[in-house]
C-alpha cells in the first residue's frame, strides 16, 4: 500500500515566520490555499499541500526562486523539540545524531541519515522527488542556518545537492548557502567537513538530553499511531468498494497478523469496528447530501448487504432516516 506522506505544521510555521520578516503578509498567502488566516492549524498535513502553498507564496512575494528568498529570512532557531537535542547533547556530532531518530517528526520525506567519509560528511536529506523545488531548497538553508548557529559559526557548508534540474542562478545559491549548488543530484544532501562533528556543545545537559529524548519518543509514538489509524481508514475505503473491510483483510494489506493490529489499534485507543462505523456514518452523509445517488447504490457502497440493515443503522447513528436526513438537508442547502 502507498503510504500519503505527511509533514508537521512545526515545519512550516518558520516560514510564515520568514514571510513576515521579507515584508509579506502571510494570511494572504493561507487565504489562497483556503485556510483562515492567523496561521496554521495545529497537527500534520498532506505533504502535497506543498505546492499550492509554495506557489501561492511565490506569486505573493513575487520571487520566482521564492524557497531560496524566504531561506534567507528564516530565524536561526524555531523553537523545535530536534533542536533541544541538538543543545543538549555532548557534541554537535551526538547532537545531529540524536536528532535524526526522530526527524520524521518534522515530515515523512526526510528519509535522512548520516555518512562520514574520511574527512568529509554528508547528510542526506531523502530522495523523494516531488513537483515543487521551493520546499527542499528552504529546508537546505534553513539547516545550514541552523548547524551554523548551533557550531558558533564554525559550521561551512561545502556543498549543497538538489535533486530537480532545473532552478535557480549559481550566484543565487551560493549568496544563501554559502556554498556552490549541484543540480540534477541523486538525492537531497548537504556536504561539510566531518570535523565540525567533534564540535562540543557549550549547553551540553545529560539530564536535558533525557528528558528531550523521552519526549521525542512519545511525540514519534503519536505519530505513528495516528498514521496507522490513517492506514487503516484508508483501507476500509478501498475494501468496502469490494464489499469487503474485515479485521483480516485490512491486517494482510498491512502485512500483519489480525491479532497484532486489533492489538496496536487498542493501543491507539480505537477499535476496528468504530473506525468501520465511523467510516460508513461519513461516507452515507457524504453521498446523501452531495450527489443524487439512489439509496440501493448507497447501501451496496457503504458495505451493507441489506437497504433495511442500513436503514436501521443510520437511524441509529444520526437519529433520523436517510431519507429524513437528505430532504433536511438538501433543503437547508
Amino acid at each position: 500500500m502507498m503510504r500519503d506522506l505527511t509533514d508537521d505544521v512545526a515545519l512550516m510555521r518558520p516560514v510564515i515566520d520568514a514571510l513576515r520578516a521579507s515584508g509579506t503578509d502571510p494570511d494572504k498567502v493561507l487565504v489562497r490555499v483556503g485556510l483562515p488566516p492567523g496561521g496554521l492549524p495545529a497537527g500534520r498535513f498532506p505533504h502535497a499541500a506543498q505546492d499550492p502553498f509554495w506557489k501561492a507564496a511565490a506569486a505573493e512575494c513575487g520571487e520566482e526562486h521564492v524557497g531560496l528568498y524566504l531561506a534567507g529570512h528564516l530565524p536561526a532557531f524555531h523553537g523545535l523539540l530536534l533542536e533541544y537535542l541538538f543543545l543538549s547533547s555532548g557534541t554537535f556530532g551526538e547532537g545531529l545524531r540524536h536528532a535524526l531518530r526522530y526527524v520524521r517528526l518534522l515530515s515523512d520525506t526526510l528519509n535522512a541519515q548520516l555518512d562520514v567519509e574520511a574527512e568529509r560528511a554528508v547528510l542526506s536529506l531523502g530522495q523523494h522527488s516531488g513537483s515543487n523545488r521551493h520546499f527542499p531548497e528552504m529546508l537546505a538553508g534553513a539547516v545550514i542556518r541552523l548547524f551554523h548557529a548551533l557550531t558558533e559559526g564554525q559550521f561551512k557548508p561545502q556543498e549543497v545537492q538538489l535533486m530537480h534540474a532545473e532552478g535557480a542562478p549559481a550566484e543565487r545559491y551560493q549568496a544563501v548557502y554559502g556554498c556552490p549548488a549541484r543540480l540534477g543530484a541523486e538525492r537531497y544532501a548537504l556536504i561539510f567537513a566531518a570535523e565540525v562533528l567533534d564540535k562540543p556543545s557549550r549547553h551540553a545537559a545529560p539530564e536535558l538530553l533525557r528528558m528531550h529524548e523521552s519526549l521525542a519518543r512519545r511525540q514519534l509514538a503519536e505519530v505513528e499511531r495516528l498514521d496507522l489509524v490513517r492506514q487503516v481508514r484508508e483501507l476500509i475505503g478501498e475494501l468496502l468498494v469490494d464489499g469487503g473491510a474485515t479485521l483480516e483483510q485490512v491486517a494482510a494489506r498491512l502485512n500483519m497478523p489480525a491479532r497484532r493490529l486489533r492489538e496496536r489499534l487498542a493501543m491507539a485507543g480505537v477499535r476496528f469496528n468504530d473506525l468501520i462505523t465511523d467510516y460508513r456514518c461519513r461516507l452515507a452523509k457524504e453521498l446523501l447530501l452531495k450527489t443524487d445517488e439512489r439509496i440501493e447504490v448507497i447501501v451496496e457502497r457503504t458495505g451493507f448487504s441489506e437497504p433495511s440493515t442500513f436503514y436501521r443503522a443510520f437511524k441509529r447513528w444520526v437519529g433520523e432516516t436517510p431519507v429524513e436526513f437528505r430532504r433536511k438537508g438538501k433543503g437547508e442547502a
